[in-house]
């Protein structure tokens, strides 16, 4: 049987997990507020009232062309998650819904690989992006980010996809659904 909560207890519990919220989002608000501070401002001490100014960040920008590096991210952030993404769908739903009997060890032998220290593959890898032209360039980087990561996401997929009640499949297949509709209709697609 449940047990009841209180108003008293809810109430307590929500100023606890605010209180604790607030502590954690604290520096990341401070940091923020002194960067639109003057620098006078910024060196007087802790005060929460900054003058508003952004001139900081055009004195970055003029500088430094910040603008560059902040799309070198979201490039290659974006398109190693896409490709990682495109990869791991299938190959997650494939051993979800048609296992064979060394699933269960190609899922191990992935996991195992994030468990590897990345020095142990560094001089491999980079031979073969020598080779392949690929050194310092944003499809080198991209194509590393993807395959470092591709082994947790189609873990992760491959959990999420398991959840999905196989009687959802077969009712679409019976319904005349091809294999691509049943994955669409499904809210991972």
């Amino acid at each position: 049987m449940a047990r009841k909560t209180t108003t008293r207890a809810k109430i307590g519990f929500s100023i606890a997990a605010w209180a604790v919220a607030l502590l954690l989002f604290f520096p990341i608000l401070y940091a923020f507020l002194t960067s639109i501070k003057t620098e006078p401002e910024a060196i007087a001490g802790f005060s929460l009232i900054p003058s508003g100014t952004l001139e900081n960040y055009v004195t970055v920008q003029t500088q430094r062309d910040y603008f560059k590096p902040f799309m070198n991210s979201v490039v290659l952030s974006l398109g190693s998650t896409i490709i990682a993404l495109i990869i791991a769908i299938p190959a997650a739903w494939a051993m979800a819904f048609s296992p064979t009997k060394r699933t269960k060890d190609i899922l191990m032998w992935m996991l195992s690989t994030k468990m590897m220290p990345a020095v142990a593959v560094l001089v491999p890898i980079y031979l073969i992006f020598r080779n392949a032209g690929l050194l310092d360039t944003r499809i080198g980087l991209t194509i590393m980010l993807t395959f470092i990561n591709l082994p947790i996401v189609i873990w992760m997929l491959y959990t999420y996809f398991r959840e999905i009640p196989g009687e959802i499949l077969e009712a679409a297949r019976m319904d005349g659904a091809s294999l691509w509709n049943a994955w669409m209709v499904h809210p991972c697609g």
